[in-house]
């Protein structure tokens, strides 16, 4: 059983220091990798996530601190620490109210210690608890690998494969193909919503072969589990449901520019021929989506049927990728006579269908070539594999904000800011830029942002209809075009800040 923040309250030597929680943060079950102590203000460069930190109260006071509070506590979160526990005995035996505020802000469990204990012997008792059962489940890693991988040798067929596993372990299990399609079942049936079950990807010499779900009903899987069964059972399944080279190249589509931002000229080639290789025209027009799984089993038939509703429309085709708990794919057509903007109103249509179907449903803007589409992908799977939201369908523009706030690097992140919203060739043309300015300066009032340009009101709508052309975001598209509106403005002024 991994030690957990919960575990080690009732650690014997930490519970003589009466521990009182203060801040309970994103859970208390959450692994604690390390107990140490260090009192120094930039200690997060130095952890690599999963600590229990143990300070002193009266450090909180240190003269040769800089920064406040929040910004400490701030640097624990963005490290990854599992709690922050402050001894409260002398000097400071209250726990700051800016630490608390900090704390909840962030999800951080924060931990009082009203009693003194030497720090060396609680990191003493709880270090050597977590080290016993990193050595216990080793042993149990170990003598699992050995029975799986001596029962996979003896099967035939991807049936076989999920019977010797739901045999191994006494489980249910149920194995899909990177097309998310059902490969194979064992065990009693899946009490979908109703139970715990853990989602495995699979893969093959770099390219996703599918998904493996299994229950949890006996015991629980934690990562190192999940990374020892990935890595047995992904070559054995790929000899019976690997999607070769097809597979292959919608991964490296869907795996976005090199950079995380925009494809050179090489990549968008590269692209291209992969996208023509796959079926595409090179008339059609794109819409990326990432749909993360609470249960594949639970969420799959609603994909099914988003799919197939799609598809009933003239030209429209839905390509995906299963990748463990991760489906990732994009919608398209042939026939983009209706416009960018009709297209997309058509994805929306046929993506909320999953809405508050266990589905945490991420989707890009219209691509109306490949290089949008790549780039598509920039931020989208990061967006995905973020704390998911099961149940939402959320737009890659609703989480730019904050993208472009916790970036470091200003150029990087107005370049990924152009990239996700109007795209290179709005923000190259004054015209345009220039009119998206003044519908920002006026809040979108059509009236007003005339009066700014000196311009007819049927000159604006012609411009408007030209930006949706290139964008595929219609002005109807409120929180979407407010984004669009948003960038653009900072656009204008980052080129007249640099002579750009």
């Amino acid at each position: 059983m991994t030690v957990s923040i919960r575990s080690v309250l009732h650690n014997t030597q930490f519970k003589r220091a009466d521990p009182v929680v203060e801040v309970e943060g994103k859970d208390l079950d959450m692994p604690v990798r390390w107990v140490f102590t260090n009192e120094r203000e930039d200690v997060s460069s130095f952890l690599s996530g999963g600590e229990m930190l143990i300070i002193e109260g009266n450090a909180l006071l240190a003269a040769d601190w800089h920064g406040t509070l929040g910004q400490y506590v701030a640097s624990l979160a963005q490290a990854g620490v599992a709690a922050l526990v402050v001894e409260l005995v002398e000097g400071v035996v209250r726990m700051p109210d800016e630490l608390v505020s900090a704390a909840r802000l962030h999800g951080l469990t924060l931990i009082g210690l009203k009693s003194r204990v030497p720090f060396v012997d609680i990191c003493q008792s709880v270090n050597t608890a977590i080290v016993h059962e990193q050595m216990h489940l080793q042993l149990e890693v170990d003598t699992m690998s050995t029975s799986l991988r001596e029962g996979l040798s003896r099967t035939g067929n991807i049936e076989a494969v999920a019977e010797t596993i739901a045999s191994l372990f006494g489980e249910s299990v149920a194995i899909f193909d990177g097309d998310g399609l059902l490969a194979a079942r064992a065990g009693r049936a899946f009490d979908a919503g109703n139970e715990s079950s853990a989602v495995i990807a699979l893969e093959s010499r770099s390219r996703p072969v599918g998904a493996l779900e299994i229950t949890q009903r006996t015991m629980t899987f934690d990562a190192t589990m999940r990374r020892a069964i990935a890595t047995i059972v992904s070559p054995v399944a790929a000899l019976y449901i690997d999607g070769g080279a097809r597979m292959g190249m919608m991964h490296h589509l869907s795996m976005g520019p090199a950079d995380g931002v925009h494809v050179n000229t090489f990549e968008a080639q590269e692209a291209h021929a992969m996208l023509e290789a796959l079926g595409f025209a090179g008339s059609c027009i794109y819409m990326p989506f990432a749909f993360r799984f609470r249960s594949v089993v639970e969420g799959i038939n609603h994909v099914s049927t988003m799919v197939e509703r799609f598809e009933e429309l003239s030209g429209c085709a839905v390509s995906c990728m299963m990748e463990g708990d991760l489906m990732v794919g994009w919608c398209s057509t042939t026939d983009s006579s209706d416009g960018a903007a009709a297209f997309g109103r058509h994805c929306m249509d046929a993506l909320a269908v999953l809405e508050g179907d266990g589905i945490y449903v991420v989707h890009g803007r219209v691509a109306l070539d490949t290089v949008t589409l790549v780039d598509g992908f920039a931020v989208l799977r990061d967006i995905a594999n973020h704390e998911p939201a099961y149940g939402r369908v959320v737009s890659t523009m609703s989480a730019l904000v904050d993208r472009f706030v916790a970036s470091s690097d200003m150029d990087k992140a107005m370049r990924m800011l152009v990239v996700q919203t109007i795209g290179f060739e709005v923000a190259a043309s004054p015209l345009l830029l220039d009119t998206l300015c003044a519908c920002f300066d006026n809040l979108d009032s059509k009236t007003g942002a005339c009066e700014q340009l000196g311009i007819r009101r049927q000159t604006l709508y012609n411009r408007l209809d030209k930006v949706t052309q290139m964008v595929g975001v219609d002005y109807n598209d409120k929180p979407n075009w407010s984004m669009l509106l948003f960038a653009a403005k900072l656009t204008k002024s980052w080129q007249e800040q640099h002579g750009e």
